[in-house]
């Protein structure tokens, strides 16, 4: 977000569209902070702001989005749209790239997610912004023993049932174990990478078992 500020407040301009990626609530705060005070966008009760959050972008989301604007602004004669997604379908981002090669005037968008898995098309026409953040796990789930591993898990579910957490830091937790198996080589690691999409799928099921979920995931890695 620090090169955003920065560069905002140099320039007084916003590119088109940004890809913020990093602890999603987090970034959220931070942007709509930025955008109430440096930019003077009201973020409530603004027909021409929207924020919507999505567990999964699917193409009928992109298409909404994908309407929505093409409309005129109603006050400023700008648009600003927040979309914070766990995740983006292949064909949610395909729908999506027109809107973005061919922004509507005076339209900005800000696509917040945990992961950087964008289709390469789609992606560049984007800026791209990571942002580390305190939250995330300093040690490498890979390399803990068994022990440790599920005593992780047991942190995080026993957290999410106090309500301290919630899903989206099981959805972090995947993010980095899927990380650090890409970042170990694809090859040898296809197999572990299936399983990680396996269990983005389970854990984006209403009433998932986390726990159960994730001390697969942890087992099977």
């Amino acid at each position: 977000m620090k090169v955003l500020i920065d560069s905002y407040k140099k320039s007084g301009d916003l590119h088109h569209a940004y890809f913020l990626v990093g602890e999603t609530e987090e970034i959220f705060l931070h942007l709509r902070d930025f955008l109430e005070k440096e930019v003077k966008v009201k973020t409530t009760g603004n027909p021409d702001f929207s924020y919507e959050k999505y567990d999964t972008l699917t193409i009928d989301g992109a298409r909404s989005i994908s309407s929505n604007q093409e409309r005129k602004d109603f006050f400023s004669g700008t648009k600003f749209f927040v979309i914070q997604a766990d995740f983006i379908t292949e064909e949610a981002q395909n729908s999506l790239l027109k809107v973005f090669e061919e922004p509507t005037p005076g339209t900005h968008f800000f696509i917040i997610s945990p992961q950087d898995n964008l289709l390469p098309t789609f992606r560049s026409r984007m800026q791209v912004i990571t942002q580390k953040s305190i939250k995330s796990t300093k040690s490498k789930v890979l390399e803990m023993e068994i022990a440790e591993r599920l005593a992780k898990v047991k942190e995080i579910t026993d957290a999410i049932s106090d309500e301290d957490k919630t899903k989206q830091d099981a959805i972090v937790f995947l993010n980095q174990v899927e990380r650090e198996l890409y970042e170990a080589g694809v090859e040898k690691n296809h197999k572990a990478l299936e399983i990680c999409e396996l269990t983005r799928a389970s854990l984006y099921d209403r009433g998932a078992p986390i726990k159960m979920i994730l001390e697969n995931l942890v087992l099977s890695v």
